[in-house]
């Protein structure tokens, strides 16, 4: 009932709002029946790996769609999905097992053989698929999360049969955007690890893909002897070796640069579709490579061509159709996007020379939540958003029975204001709801529990709709008792019976306040300026809703709740209990700076 209640809310804005809604294109028709079988290509130091050849009914050859995947290629079944939709559409489709996955032997190394190490599988196994008989030498990626990862790893090494990549849903920067965002360890990471079997497999060096659970007594004799020669206690000698740098290295060092293709720009040399959504956990992401390829990509064919498209939806897989319920609220039929569709345009181009109109399209389509529609743009962010200052006060808003239940407002706050002090103990952190969250409750969600528990500030209701899209900013004057703490912010839109919908949420780690190559502790006691980044939106607050900043200092299960005591690993580190102070008076006036969208005329 909820659902529908909202969709009903933003179709009646929707009537009034002044943005039309955006036409789709209408999707090729499938023209082919399919074979599958598997093809094992050769990489660079003679390891061969298992991929899925998705071959159309006719006459060859054909553009190559290449899809590398931890996730199991599934020997030839994904053929109600997207393998099955580019073949019956005239391409030939490799999805491959990524080594030491499934079907593909070696070692699994977590990213560190996709890019421009040592080992080089990207690239290998586009060079190869680009020299087969069945194929016209034009090749595209696709995928998202890891598969999209990988591709940002790969086009590094400008592989020459690769024209283009539909890259979506995944980091730029494995440590800042996945592991380490802010400087907290983020959980996905142990949970993607723990339910992918990746985390604790002492045979992982003998056997490919899952792990060795079923590992021989010779197995076991080779591991014993293989932690004795590295002199490693059976802690650590039982843990795969990129679980166990991810979990001892929790600075930004020269393991995570094999990891940043956001810091290798310049090599992006091919057209790239670059895709995520509001509750993702890689918006911030998918932008930073799309503004970094469009100024600073290694070729005017890259620059001039990326794309970007930002959507309502979760992270996960993608299926033929997107979905438009998210979490509590139905985001309306548009949301609906066809998906494969899109690809199949972008490819139809890059790689067909079907001249169908993608490229004279704007570069940037966001889809607008609470209107619930889709807006073409030239540009992100948005040139004529305007940075509006929303400063924290100590008035009561009335909205909310929080530890504070202070409010935002754009007037600066009077001398003497008095501090919110909460206390913190991370034995007791607040609960994670909805957003971006790796498991349930994820999506649009009723964030009120964990409100009622951390300080908030809200506007009073909006006499008039405000559109906030794009990345916003909080400025934010505190101490703590302890040597180091985290603050979370999130920024939420609350409907008019008090429903608090999570729009995003975000961390910063004190200690990695100026560096995250080098942190450093706090003074307890000492008042310092914190500059956390809210990582981007597009919301419509209708007339009536009200825009809420929530601060805490944990969000768990999202991240692991800092233990309050400095050390650069904070797990090995004791629990203490913190009193934290947020200060908004005019020698430290605390703001929130949100791009605020004038309406269309």
């Amino acid at each position: 009932m909820r659902c529908l209640v909202w969709m009903l809310v933003g179709i009646g804005a929707a009537l009034v709002w002044s943005s039309p809604a955006y036409a789709w294109p209408e999707e090729r028709a499938a023209e082919h029946t399919f074979t599958c079988k598997e093809v094992h290509a050769p990489m660079r130091d003679g390891m061969e790996l298992a991929a899925d050849l998705y071959l159309p009914d006719a006459p060859g050859p054909f553009p190559v769609i290449i899809e590398r995947t931890p996730y199991n290629k599934n020997d030839c079944n994904w053929r109600g999905g997207h393998a099955a939709y580019f073949a019956e559409r005239g391409y030939a489709v490799l999805i491959q097992d990524v080594r030491g996955r499934f079907h593909s032997p070696g070692v699994f190394r977590h990213f560190l053989d996709e890019g421009w190490g040592k080992l080089q599988d990207g690239y290998d196994t586009i060079e190869w698929a680009g020299t087969q008989p069945w194929s016209t030498g034009k090749v595209g990626t696709i995928g998202g999360s890891y598969s999209c990862f990988n591709q940002n790893m790969t086009a590094v090494t400008q592989p020459p049969h690769l024209k283009a990549m539909f890259c979506a849903n995944s980091a730029s920067n494995r440590f800042k955007d996945l592991a380490y965002p802010g400087g907290a360890f983020q959980t996905i990471m142990a949970n993607w690890y723990l339910n992918n079997r990746a985390a604790a497999m002492p045979l992982l060096e003998n056997r490919p893909g899952q792990g060795g659970y079923r590992g021989t007594a010779d197995d076991w004799n080779q591991w014993h002897v293989r932690r004795i020669e590295r002199q490693q206690g059976f802690w650590d000698s039982w843990q795969a070796q990129s679980f166990a740098d991810m979990m001892n290295r929790t600075t930004y060092d020269d393991h995570w640069r094999q990891l940043a293709p956001d810091e290798h720009i310049e090599k992006f040399i091919v057209p790239a579709y670059y895709m995520s959504a509001w509750y993702d956990r890689y918006p911030h992401s998918v932008t930073t490579m799309y503004n970094g390829i469009r100024q600073r990509g290694g070729s005017l064919l890259a620059r001039q061509s990326v794309k970007l498209i930002l959507g309502p939806w979760l992270h996960g897989p993608r299926s033929i159709v997107m979905p438009r319920v998210i979490g509590d609220i139905d985001f309306g039929p548009e949301a609906a996007m066809a998906y494969a569709a899109l690809r199949v345009r972008w490819f139809d181009y890059h790689l067909r020379g079907i001249d169908n109109g993608i490229m004279q399209e704007p570069p940037v389509r966001i889809f607008v939540m609470g209107i619930n529609q889709w807006r073409e743009e030239n540009e992100w962010p948005l040139a004529r958003a305007v940075e509006t200052e929303f400063y924290l006060h100590a008035e009561r808003s009335g909205a909310i029975h929080s530890l504070n239940d202070g409010t935002l407002s754009k007037q600066k706050p009077p001398a003497g204001e008095q501090p919110d002090v909460y206390r913190y103990d991370p034995r007791t952190p607040v609960e994670s709801i909805g957003g971006d969250n790796a498991i349930e409750p994820m999506g649009a969600r009723d964030h009120r529990p964990a409100d009622r528990k951390s300080l908030t500030f809200t506007t009073p209701p909006l006499t008039e709709d405000m559109e906030i899209t794009g990345p916003s900013t909080l400025e934010l004057y505190v101490s703590s008792t302890a040597d180091d703490t985290d603050f979370t912010a999130a920024l939420i839109d609350v409907h008019p019976n008090g429903y608090a919908q999570l729009l995003r949420q975000t961390i910063l780690r004190a200690s990695r306040r100026e560096s995250l190559e080098n942190p450093t502790p706090i003074e307890p006691g000492k008042v310092y300026k914190l500059t956390i980044p809210i990582y981007p939106v597009s919301n419509v607050f209708f007339k009536g809703h009200r825009l809420r900043l929530t601060v805490s200092s944990s969000s768990f299960p999202k991240w692991m709740p800092n233990h309050n005591k400095f050390m650069l690993n904070n797990e090995e580190a004791p629990y203490v209990a913190a009193n934290n102070t947020v200060y908004h008076d005019a020698a430290r006036p605390s703001v929130l700076r949100a791009p605020v969208v004038p309406p269309q005329q």
